[in-house]
This record gives structure tokens, C-alpha cells and sequence, in this order.
């Protein structure tokens, strides 16, 4: 174990290797930056009253770990990077715990960056985190800032990436899956998980395939439900991310200000969205450019959705459709010279397994290789297609067949 603190210097921990790191109780971290939590006291954002740790890089090192750590961020260190290292960690029945992180970067940690690391945390017993970012809800004196995870690969953790207490942390261009559907846990594996009182996230141009669930926004539970909206993971931006082969696409619960933009669904057994997560449904959802059709299901309660568009055809009318059993709505728009329309929603509770399918029915637009968003999921689902004289091409596009869904459900539950 290599542990560095007190020290501003530029420090470079590099070509390491840390093997046989499995002692039950001895070893937590392979390499550790800043105090230990009982030595802090009264932390601040502004220079707080304790020895600080900065401008140390991890680079190109390779650990593998069976029950602590892979590398440790803790509190009050800033101006870190971790890139290029190679980090297993597989907690097994021999040496193992829940809760084992590749890299963790703590609460009150401030430019933070995460990249080019390969993250292999696959357990099929214990609960494994591949990237932590921050802590469960603390203070607002306490909370990280400008942390980012990007360009990284992590496989086979029961939480690819998980964002908690922040401001403006970027998570984009990883490559999260499964190779393998590890965690026996309600809910897990998921790729990416935003909560507790992280704000203003990002999430930009990830691949996520083969999990339970792609992302999950939360809110806050236990005793830190009481301290009420700052505890809530608010103003989420999802952009062009893509996400398949997994039950549920994107989870939302009790939060505020979730944009979900240019993301792409393939290959999503139940829905594409699903907004009841911790706390309930969601509040002020936006989605932008998401390809038709989608499904959501919704049993916590109505969801106002404003749903908008950029790239269609200009000056043209443009049908979006919603069904939900035996009810139908038509919520019919004229878009702007620039190829821009919108319409407000209101989602209607939905009960498991039922979801409401939205589509939108309208001229293709103008060819010009940004318009991803109208193609990129209609081609798998592709059924038939009507050409109309009076609106063009209707694409009509229906769910996944049923025999694959209840295939894919067999494999989950007996592991063939």
C-alpha cells in the first residue's frame, strides 16, 4: 500500500503493480491520497483547517484486489489524476465485502479527474462499485466539485459509475457492460447512478449494454430523506448516450430538472423509461430528440413530460402519438422554419408491467447526418412502412417480441 498525504508537490505514482491484495481487515486501499476521515475536522470548500493533499497522478499502474480498494481519493484532496491504470477488483467467498470500490474519489474533493482506466470489478456475490464519485449527502460545505470520469471502461461492477454528493461532476465517454450479469441485489447491476445530493450532472456519450438497468437518477433515502431537496440528484443532463440489451433503459425517481437528449435505446426488454425510482416520480422532465417509439412506465403517479424536437422538417405538421391500453391521445404540432416543435404531456400512471407508448408521426427530415435520433432505433424494430401522400413516411413500429422478452427473463433468473 502506498499512502501519500500532506503534501502539495507534484508526486507520480507510475508502473506499479499491487497483487495478492486480499488480507481480511489489514489491507483497504492500494494507493491512498489525503488523511484518514477520523483525523478531519470541520472541512471547508475554502482551505479548511487540515493538512490538504493535491497534484498527485496515478498513471499506468496495474492492482488487483480481492477485498480492499483499488485507489482512494480522500477527503480534502484536490488536482488528482488517475489515468491509465488497470484495476481488478472480485471479491470472492474466500476474501470479500460489499461496497468495494476500483476508484473512489471522497466527499470534499475538488478536481478530480478519472480517465483511460480499465475497471474490471465482477462479483457474483458481493456489491462492487467500478468508479465512486463523492459520498453519500453531506453538507454543503462538504460537497465535491468539478470531479469527471471520462473515456474509461468498466466491466462486470454492480454500479459501473456512481455520482453522489457534487456540483457539475461529468461523467462521458465510457464504455460500461456486463460480461456477465453479476449482483444478486434488488435493482443491481446498473451502469450509471446519479444521487444523494449530486447536482448538475453530466452525463455525455456513454455506451452502456448488458445491465439491469442503463442509468438510474435517484434522490435520497434513509435519514437523509429529511433533509428534503438538497439531498435530491436535481438538473441531470443525459445527452447522446447509448444504451442497450438492458430491462430498463434510464430510471428516474423523485428529483427535479432531468434532460434526457439524443440518447438511443436498443435492445430494451421492459421500457425505456421508468420514473418511479427512489422517492417517486420525477418533476420537470424534459426530453429532446428521443427516436419513436418509447415506452414508459410510470406506477408512482402522472409525470408532466415536455417533449421537444430540433432536427425534424421545417414549417410541417407532426403527429405524436400516446397509447395506454384503450386510450389514445394525438397531441398534433407545426414545426418553426428552423425545424423546431415541442408538445406538453401529461403521463398517466401506469401499472407494472403496463407501459404508454409514444410515437411521432411526421415528414423525414432533411438528410444532412444529424438527425440520428429519427433512425438509429426505428431499424431494429422496423415492422412495416406506410407511405402516405398527406403526412410522408409513418414508420410503424411495435414492441419486441414477446418469445424474446420471456427468453431473455429465462436466462436471468437460471443463468443459462
Amino acid at each position: 500500500m502506498i499512502w501519500l498525504e500532506n503534501t502539495d508537490k507534484h508526486v507520480i505514482v507510475q508502473n506499479c503493480q499491487v497483487i495478492h491484495f486480499d488480507t481480511v481487515g489489514e489491507h483497504f486501499d492500494a494507493f491512498y491520497v489525503g488523511k484518514y476521515p477520523g483525523e478531519i475536522t470541520t472541512p471547508t470548500i475554502a482551505p479548511p483547517t487540515i493538512d490538504l493533499t493535491s497534484n498527485v497522478t496515478f498513471l499506468n499502474n496495474d492492482i488487483d484486489s480481492r477485498y480492499g480498494y483499488g485507489i482512494q481519493i480522500s477527503e480534502g484532496s484536490s488536482n488528482i489524476l488517475v489515468s491509465g491504470n488497470q484495476i481488478t477488483v472480485h471479491p470472492d467467498n474466500t476474501s470479500g465485502r460489499d461496497w468495494i470500490y476500483g476508484i473512489n474519489a471522497a466527499r470534499n474533493t475538488h478536481n478530480i479527474t478519472i480517465e483511460n482506466n480499465l475497471v474490471d470489478a465482477g462479483s457474483p456475490r458481493y456489491i462492487t462499485i467500478g468508479i465512486h464519485l463523492s459520498d453519500y449527502y453531506v453538507s454543503e460545505q462538504r460537497r465535491a466539485s468539478r470531479l469527471v470520469a471520462r473515456n474509461n471502461t468498466v466491466l462486470d461492477a454492480s454500479g459501473g459509475i456512481h455520482v453522489e454528493s457534487s456540483r457539475f461532476t461529468q461523467v462521458r465517454d465510457n464504455l460500461v457492460y456486463q460480461t456477465r450479469l453479476n449482483s444478486l441485489a434488488y435493482g443491481w447491476p446498473r451502469a450509471i447512478t446519479v444521487r444523494e445530493s449530486a447536482l448538475n450532472a453530466s452525463l455525455i456519450h456513454n455506451t452502456i449494454r448488458v445491465e439491469l438497468a442503463g442509468i438510474v437518477i435517484g434522490a435520497a433515502t434513509g435519514r437523509w430523506s429529511i433533509d428534503g431537496p438538497l439531498t435530491s440528484a436535481n438538473n441531470v443532463t443525459i445527452r447522446q448516450n447509448n444504451v442497450s440489451n438492458v430491462d430498463t433503459g434510464i430510471v428516474i425517481g423523485n428529483v427535479s430538472g432531468t434532460q434526457i437528449e439524443n440518447t438511443t435505446f436498443s435492445s430494451v426488454a421492459l421500457q425505456e423509461l421508468r420514473l418511479n425510482g427512489e422517492g417517486g416520480p420525477p418533476h420537470d422532465l424534459t426530453l429532446t430528440n428521443l427516436a419513436s417509439p418509447i415506452r414508459i412506465g410510470a406506477p408512482g403517479g402522472s409525470v408532466p413530460i415536455h417533449w421537444s424536437w430540433t432536427d425534424l422538417a421545417p414549417t410541417a405538421d407532426y403527429h405524436f402519438s400516446r397509447e395506454d391500453g384503450t386510450t389514445t391521445l394525438d397531441a398534433s404540432f407545426t414545426t418553426t422554419g428552423a425545424g423546431a416543435g415541442s408538445v406538453e404531456v401529461m403521463q398517466p400512471v401506469t401499472n407494472a408491467p403496463d407501459v404508454t407508448r409514444y410515437r411521432l408521426v411526421g415528414p423525414f427530415p432533411r438528410s444532412d447526418g444529424r438527425n440520428d435520433f429519427w433512425t438509429s432505433r426505428a431499424i431494429p424494430y422496423l415492422l412495416t412502412i406506410d407511405v402516405l401522400a398527406s403526412i410522408g413516411i409513418v414508420l410503424a413500429i411495435d414492441q419486441i417480441v414477446g418469445l424474446v422478452i420471456r427468453s431473455r427473463h429465462k436466462i436471468r433468473r437460471t443463468g443459462e
